[in-house]
């Protein structure tokens, strides 16, 4: 066994001779995680208390994948010869390691494959370049062009933010506060000096910054300037010029995409910031990147791999959102290229895929085309990211292109949404800005569900949290109609705990009689409830306890 998987390694991924400039790195799967020291029932050990309450709230449960990988296993392979442990990922149960001694390269690979702890091995890096391929990861095109001036403070900003009505929340006073946010990308050069985001440092809101690309980095305020332009979309304030989508947000910088080449281990270097974007309590991930070709062709994604189940970024992306974190992702810019479709984790199953509109709402020609290769509509929503205004780092305002600038306007204005709707699940709001787009009803490949009006979806969200009310109960439930999963947010004023059934339109119960599954505490309960074995159809949820009883009208719509 050991030998066949060390010929297919030769044959996929072909070992090059010594005259790379940068140790090879390689893809480590565990056989399981037997032995570990970590609990299941010791959650606190390995995520923040933010994050455990997330998952309390939303009724999400811990399972096998947030343990940690087995240390035993990291130390077994650590001890085969001279290598650096890159990052691990406790999801796929998993550590990328590079060979620092590319003589003994063959050597090591075999003792790899020898230890009973490993079940997979898989290049993920080259060769790197001696010249840099990109500035940035994916470039904007600018120009001085200035566009449509309006209102006062937003300037030349607002129409990206009223095309969506995401005006209209900010009159609201819901600005973002209080939501944190990790941006995924290649660097903020001069975020840390630049006047467009000093309100962010007065008030200690960029939170944390981490570098998974070179982890003995001390700084992410290098190498390339496309994590600024697009921070600056969601929390930039340069007056009467720039405003920002969700200026009083909270904001994690995670540098996970190396600007120099492009390989596999960036999708390695993605997956580990959104496992520690969970384990901190993040709520929202924004990534204005996408994988589909790399440098070397052994490592390419075919469009058939676009289907949510397959590049390891996009099957991450599925996992944060099963966590209870909203994933937001760039659609890409192959829309007149050979390539042409959406790129990986776009093609995730409930990652909010954001494709590029002109400030007259035409789709723009770079934008890339849905839908996933398993038929799901993508991208799934647009916002405008021909000639967006974003914070430059002379401390001007310019005008740049690109789904790179489209995704962190819809990032901001969901934060807004989640500051307005603190019970509401990151699944609410996807399906909240999903159902308020203008081709909701009649999707394409190229507009996907077409242009969110946020106003319409905090209206959603406000009717599917309108409270019912008795003597014994305070109840609101949501979404409604349901995708298969509801929440239920319940107060009781008199008895005992209560117990919760569903019932069809006859009065008939599907659900046998079940005390709430999440925390009851100070007579108050939030829990998720799964109905996706359900048919579509009218049904009630009645909760009772000694003093009382109610009964809420709920739809299903999970097969839509």
């Amino acid at each position: 066994m050991m030998r066949t998987l060390l010929a297919l390694l030769a044959l996929v991924l072909p070992i090059e001779a010594a005259a790379q400039t940068a140790p090879h790195a390689y893809w480590v799967r565990f056989v399981d995680k037997t032995g570990t020291p970590f609990s299941l029932n010791r959650p606190e050990e390995f995520l923040s208390e933010r994050s455990i309450s997330r998952r309390l709230n939303e009724g999400i449960g811990f399972d096998e994948r947030d343990l940690p990988v087995n240390p035993a296993y990291i130390s077994q392979v650590m001890g085969v010869g001279n290598l650096t442990l890159h990052n691990r990922s406790k999801w796929f149960n998993a550590c990328t390691i590079r060979i620092q001694d590319t003589l003994l390269e063959a050597a090591t690979l075999e003792a790899l494959a020898a230890l009973p702890c490993v079940a997979e091995l898989r290049r993920v890096n080259a060769s790197r370049r001696p010249v840099d391929k990109l500035t940035d990861p994916c470039p904007a095109s600018r120009s001085e062009n200035s566009g449509p001036v309006s209102e006062p403070d937003y300037g030349p900003s607002f129409r990206q933010i009223s095309m969506l009505n995401g005006h209209l929340l900010h009159q609201m006073n819901y600005t973002g506060k209080g939501v944190r946010i990790a941006v995924f990308d290649g660097g903020w050069s001069q975020t840390d000096v630049l006047p467009a985001f000093k309100h962010l440092y007065e008030s200690g809101r960029i939170a944390g910054t981490r570098d998974f690309v070179t982890p003995e980095a001390d700084s992410v305020y290098f190498k390339s300037a496309h994590g600024t332009y697009v921070l600056s979309h969601m929390a930039g304030i340069i007056p009467d010029s720039l405003m920002g989508t969700a200026p009083d947000a909270i904001y994690y910088l995670f540098r996970t995409e190396d600007v120099n080449d492009e390989f596999l281990i960036e999708e390695d270097n993605w997956v580990a910031a959104a496992e520690y974007a969970d384990s901190i309590g993040v709520d929202l991930i924004n990534s204005s990147l996408g994988y589909s070709l790399f440098d070397d062709p052994a490592m390419d994604h075919s469009y058939g791999d676009m289907d949510g189940e397959t590049a390891r970024s996009s099957i991450a992306a599925d996992i944060a959102s099963e966590k209870g974190i909203l994933v937001v992702n760039s659609a890409g810019n192959s829309g007149a290229s050979a390539w042409r479709y959406i790129t990986a984790p776009g093609d995730g199953d409930f990652v909010l895929c954001v494709g590029a509109v002109d400030a007259d709402s035409l789709r723009a020609f770079f934008s890339s085309y849905g839908p996933s290769s398993d038929g799901d509509v993508k991208p799934n929503v647009m916002a405008m990211g021909r000639q967006t205004v974003f914070a430059d780092l002379d401390s001007t305002i310019r005008r740049g292109n690109g789904t790179s600038f489209s995704a962190p306007i819809i990032t901001g204005l969901a934060a807004c949404l989640m500051e307005a709707f603190p019970l509401a699940s990151a699944r609410d709001v996807f399906l909240a800005i999903q159902e308020s787009a203008h081709l909701y009803s009649t999707p394409n490949d190229s507009l996907g569900h077409g242009l969110p009006d946020f106003h319409k979806a905090y209206e959603l969200l406000r009717k599917g949290q309108e409270v019912f009310s008795n003597d014994v109960f305070d109840a609101r439930l949501f979404p409604n109609p349901a995708p298969g999963v509801f929440t239920l947010v319940l107060e009781v004023m008199q008895g005992d705990a209560p117990s919760v059934r569903i019932l069809d339109a006859s009065g008939r119960e599907v659900r046998s009689p079940a005390a709430p599954a999440g925390p009851f505490l100070n007579s108050q309960f939030q829990g998720r409830f799964d109905i996706r074995d359900l048919a579509d159809g009218i049904y009630f949820v009645e909760i009772t306890n000694s003093s009382g009883r109610m009964a809420l009208r709920l739809a299903s719509q999970s097969n839509e």
